[in-house]
């Protein structure tokens, strides 16, 4: 008996995991009448029979980058605050509120802090407000100085991004809370910002392929923006998620961002952005609290595992229109292919190029286009085309398997990838806590008590 794929997590496209899991045991005949009705009923890139190794494939590949975190019972002195004063010109209880950026070395302030009191629920108190501390950013570009390629350790990112905002401003933060902390079992999630890297096929150029998903959105009626050749950007003001399709090295050109650094290292990482796009999914506070898989809990950090993370980019996938095509010219690798001196003769053509000005003689002319006629189908005497017809689907191309892992050599350099040991980290707090372990201990610790003054 043939075994049953795995189904993805609970609440995650539960139609298409019953769609999937029919397919177990069945003849080819069958299996081929179940995979239409995958396409016609669910979408395009993630809903095949291969649905796990499509997953496995977008785990290896997500760069976690702008992450939001909200903190409750904790505060800080940030360096803005307001506050609201009535008639009489006294303050409003409960109306003081604060602003701060965290300044990494080199002097970027991509880490934004905002304080105050959260708004009381009908019937509460107004006592019995807390404070929240609300927390967005990069770590990644903080710690990094770039964000084309990043852990995918969100307990990890956020431990260091609220550490960040505390060497900057210091954080009033119990003990215990810190610990939990560095579990990824404090500090509920508002945002998330995830990056996979797509490689460009040979011979199509990133202009071309992300004016043809915008193109394809349009056609499909879909909310979109469009900064020709650049980016295009997919719901743009929703509140529940958004994405994004860009090309990364042009931004790094032309916004002025800071250089990547010559090593090897960021050799490695300038010549990663030249042959990719960047696909970002930006998933928001509202997401969590309607989705199903997360709805009526809180969404702390050590819930968004690497295997959460991927199903939901997968489950994004399928809402991306891409039903279209993107043409492209005969890339290097093929024309290499193409014996001298047929070679140049194709070369001129598909740039446009009368053909008879670089040979010598009618008869070679003849020659050379009776070659490329017969081998490839091309008329190097007709109109050159204002594109060369070899169409390939947005679908190959926005493809898991045409994703893009971070190279060993980049996550080993630490000048360029940023990461942490949560384990010391942990055993740190633990340590100041007078700890041994992690646990249930005899002694009861209260996580609401005045916080501690040392350092994080």
């Amino acid at each position: 008996m043939k075994e049953k794929p795995k189904a993805p997590l609970a609440g995650f496209n539960t139609r298409t995991t019953k769609i999937v899991s029919a397919l177990a045991g069945k003849p080819k005949q069958q299996q081929t009448v179940a995979a239409r009705a995958i396409s016609n009923t669910v979408s395009n890139t993630a809903s095949q029979p291969d649905l796990m190794v499509y997953q496995q494939l977008v785990e290896k590949c997500i760069n976690i980058d702008t992450v939001g975190v909200v903190l409750d019972y904790s505060d800080a002195d940030l360096p803005k605050t307001f506050a609201v004063v009535s008639d009489s010109d006294d303050v409003e209880p409960d109306s003081h509120r604060g602003w701060g950026r965290a300044e990494s070395d080199f002097g970027a302030k991509t880490i934004r802090v905002e304080c105050r009191k959260r708004r009381a629920k009908k019937g509460e108190p107004v006592t019995d407000r807390k404070k929240l501390l609300y927390i967005e950013g990069s770590p990644s570009y903080h710690y990094q100085g770039h964000n084309v390629a990043s852990s995918d350790d969100l307990v990890m990112l956020t431990h260091d991004l609220v550490k960040a905002v505390h060497q900057s401003h210091p954080l009033n933060i119990p003990r215990p809370l810190r610990a939990l902390l560095a579990q990824g079992r404090y500090g509920e999630v508002t945002r998330l910002d995830v990056a996979i890297l797509v490689r460009v096929p040979d011979g199509v150029s990133k202009a071309a392929l992300i004016n043809a998903v915008a193109l394809a959105n349009v056609m499909a009626g879909a909310n979109m923006s469009l900064y020709a050749n650049e980016s295009t950007y997919g719901d743009p003001s929703s509140q529940l998620r958004a994405w994004k399709l860009y090309d990364k090295a042009l931004e790094i050109q032309r916004k002025g961002k800071q250089a990547l650094p010559d090593t090897e290292a960021g050799k490695a990482l300038a010549h990663l952005c030249e042959q990719t796009v960047r696909l970002e999914f930006v998933f928001r506070k509202k997401y969590f609290a309607n989705h199903a898989y997360f709805k009526g809990k809180p969404v702390y950090p050590m819930r968004l595992t690497r295997e959460t993370i991927a199903w939901m980019v997968i489950e994004e996938l399928h809402r991306l229109q891409l039903k279209g095509k993107v043409h492209r010219r005969y890339g290097l690798n093929e024309l290499l292919m193409i014996p001298m001196p047929y070679r140049s003769t194709l070369a001129h053509w598909q740039n446009k190029l009368k053909v008879r000005n670089f040979l010598e003689s009618d008869q070679e002319a003849k020659r050379h286009w009776r070659y490329l006629k017969n081998r490839l189908g091309v008329d190097v005497f007709g109109e050159p085309p204002a594109e060369i017809e070899l169409p390939i689907s947005l679908l190959e191309v926005l493809h898991p398997n045409n994703f893009v892992p971070v190279p060993a050599s980049i996550k080993a350099d630490a000048s360029v990838f940023h990461q942490s040991d949560m384990n010391a980290a942990l055993q740190c707090q633990l340590s100041k806590m007078d700890r041994k372990a992690r646990g249930v201990g005899l002694v009861w610790v209260d996580p609401y008590g005045d916080p501690l003054d040392e350092a994080a």
